[in-house]
């Protein structure tokens, strides 16, 4: 029904609209009249009725002409010794006329007050206090005003929405820069790896490549669609077996993140593993890596560690637009990201994400314990975690 509305053309819904309103203002007071056992509606008032709704069907075409041309039978009526004929209908319309006209929006107000100005001087006669010119002043003043108020609401839920949209195509921007950069990383270690290996060697690392770039296709269309309820692409289960193929072996332990996680933090979580794995495969020179990802009623934690060269103390190359990006991305979530080196060596990625998204964690007493995280893993860190900046891309 909405929808069926909603399709038809703005000049035929105000039509239906000003035909409803001429029937609620003819049925109200032939309908108190009946009930009284009255008279006095003739049908020079029917037509002044009609005259003073017919405007509202051109009200956002023509918003201060219809508030005009609805007030003018209104007018008319007192001077033909008419009933009411419907001013609440004329107040509307200066109302809506306030709501959609884009420039000199002063003019309502102006041509509002007058309006109701000279209604109360052709009812009542010259005001004998000046209170009762404020109160037409002000009832003149206060549609305009009403309908200012809600265009302000309307322009500014507009920009938020704008904004929004920015903020999405951003997020997609860095999305696709970092399927892209992944996958073509990938595609280099094992287009190196063939080049230097055998003839043999040749079959199965094309056979990797075709994969990984059919992937990283598929990942691309997704995101430049927009598809923001996709659930693909969020998997670590997944990417753990898809990076092993890769020659990278990862140990994927704790939660899976498929149940009770919103969306946006899965995804967040998945895109900070990715790009970690991503550094190991790149910097580390190591073949093994391990992921951890454990959480409680508010919080995500994950780690991701690597046995390398990288020891704790050690000057750290500048950050780049890999860890930037991991930084930013659990920042939008109200989360925290440090890298670093660990002991005895390696290096490792912590990852804080609210569930609800919104609450930073950096203090908060229920987070999950990093040394208990990894635990199990490759050995814990004893230095501090947030000492070093990252030196990953």
């Amino acid at each position: 029904m909405i929808g069926a509305w909603r399709a038809l053309p703005i000049l035929a819904q105000d039509a239906v609209l000003a035909a409803a309103t001429a029937l609620l203002t003819l049925a109200v007071p032939l309908l108190t009249a009946a009930m009284a056992d009255q008279d006095g509606f003739t049908p020079l008032w029917g037509v002044l009725v009609c005259a003073v709704c017919a405007p509202l069907t051109v009200r956002r075409r023509l918003p201060l002409t219809a508030a005009l041309a609805s007030g003018a039978p209104v007018l008319l009526a007192i001077i033909l010794s008419q009933p009411q004929v419907g001013a609440w209908v004329t107040v509307a319309a200066f109302s809506s006329a306030a709501y959609h006209r884009d420039r000199g929006r002063l003019l309502p107000a102006i041509a509002a007050t007058w309006w109701l100005v000279l209604l109360d001087l052709m009812l009542v006669g010259t005001p004998t206090h000046p209170s009762q010119l404020i109160m037409a002043v002000a009832a003149g003043l206060a549609p305009v005003a009403l309908g200012h108020a809600l265009r302000l609401q309307h322009d500014r839920a507009r920009q938020l929405a704008l904004v929004e949209r920015a903020q999405e195509r951003a997020r997609i921007a860095r999305e696709v820069h970092d399927v892209v950069g992944h996958h073509l990383s990938a595609i280099r270690l094992q287009a190196v790896g063939a080049r230097r290996g055998t003839p043999a060697d040749a079959e199965p690392a094309l056979e990797t490549i075709a994969e990984i770039s059919g992937t990283a296709l598929a990942e691309t269309r997704r995101l430049l669609g927009l598809l923001r309820d996709e659930d693909a692409g969020t998997d670590l289960g997944s990417l753990a077996v898809r990076l092993s193929r890769q020659g990278l072996r990862v140990r994927l332990e704790g939660d899976s993140l498929r149940e009770g996680v919103p969306l946006r933090v899965r995804h967040a979580a998945y895109r900070i593993v990715q790009e970690s794995l991503t550094n190991v495969m790149r910097h580390a020179g190591v073949s093994q890596a391990a992921v951890r990802v454990d959480r409680d009623s508010q919080v995500v934690a994950i780690v991701v560690e690597d046995d390398g060269q990288a020891v704790p103390g050690q000057s750290a190359v500048p950050a780049g637009s890999g860890v930037r990006g991991m930084r930013e991305r659990a920042a939008m979530l109200g989360g925290t990201l440090t890298v670093g080196p660990r002991a005895p060596r390696g290096w490792r990625v912590t990852a804080r994400l609210p569930l609800d998204g919104t609450r930073d964690t950096g203090n908060h007493p229920d987070t999950i314990d990093d040394t208990r995280m990894v635990a199990g893993h490759l050995d814990p860190e004893t230095a501090d975690h947030h000492g070093t900046p990252g030196g990953r891309r």
